[in-house]
């Protein structure tokens, strides 16, 4: 064959590569699929326990309350407590006061707070007296975010014969625990356990007032124990 020959034939070849090439389609490039990425999930808002009261902010909830017409007791050792006493989710103090004896009068013209004794039934018609001599407990309700530390709580109940030893707050379910098998009252909320004049018994909140639960006399709940008042009652100008 001659040289003519064979550079034709390549010619030929070329071109069959070349129209190949140019019908050929483009190829697919493949991907890695999306890894899926699930919905956020928010997460739960942290309730902070609230911090633990110190004497300075609990003087000053107790002169909120009674300006200078009372004193924190100095003479307990466990002179102030907190718990959601009248069951609201609020948290409430009790503090251990003293009247200052020349104040005494003054603390009997119509008080802002309520003034009651959980031993005996409530009679409106008797009304009770602060004497000099008496250690009282106070409870103050707590109001809004800030429980008993707000301004404008100042519901408050303030309890003679009452005061005890070794006092500490008990939840209620743990009450109907340890008292299982026992007559016992429905408190609303938190109760205060401690030994009083040798018995050992709660203070508790019922029937819109506070009471006395002793395990070896209690018989049932008294319903007077006194008129309810709502948040907004007993609030003074600050």
């Amino acid at each position: 064959m001659s040289s003519r020959y064979f550079a034709l034939l390549s010619f030929l070849f070329t071109c069959v590569l070349v129209a190949g090439c140019g019908n050929s389609k483009p190829a697919v490039v493949e991907h890695a699929p999306v890894s899926y990425q699930p919905t956020p999930v928010s997460t739960p808002a942290q309730i902070v326990p609230a911090a633990a009261p110190k004497l300075p902010e609990v003087e000053e909830a107790v002169k909120r309350i009674f300006k200078d017409l009372v004193i924190v007791d100095p003479d307990y050792k466990t002179s102030f407590l907190v718990g959601d006493f009248n069951g609201d989710a609020s948290q409430d103090l009790a503090v251990v006061v003293k009247p200052v004896p020349e104040k005494i009068a003054e603390m009997n013209e119509q008080p802002i707070w309520l003034l009651r004794d959980p031993r005996r039934p409530y009679n409106p018609r008797a009304p009770l007296h602060v004497e000099k001599d008496d250690v009282l407990l106070a409870v103050i309700h707590g109001y809004g975010a800030n429980d008993w530390r707000d301004p404008q709580a100042t519901q408050t109940f303030l309890l003679k014969n009452i005061v005890g030893a070794r006092m500490y707050v008990q939840g209620g379910k743990e009450f109907v625990e340890k008292n299982s098998g026992r007559r016992i009252p429905r408190p609303h909320g938190d109760l205060i356990g401690e030994t009083l004049k040798g018995n050992e018994g709660y203070l508790y909140y019922s029937a819109a007032s506070y009471s006395w639960y002793d395990p070896k006399t209690f018989t049932g709940e008294d319903e007077s124990a006194g008129a309810f008042h709502g948040r907004g009652a007993m609030r003074r100008t600050q």
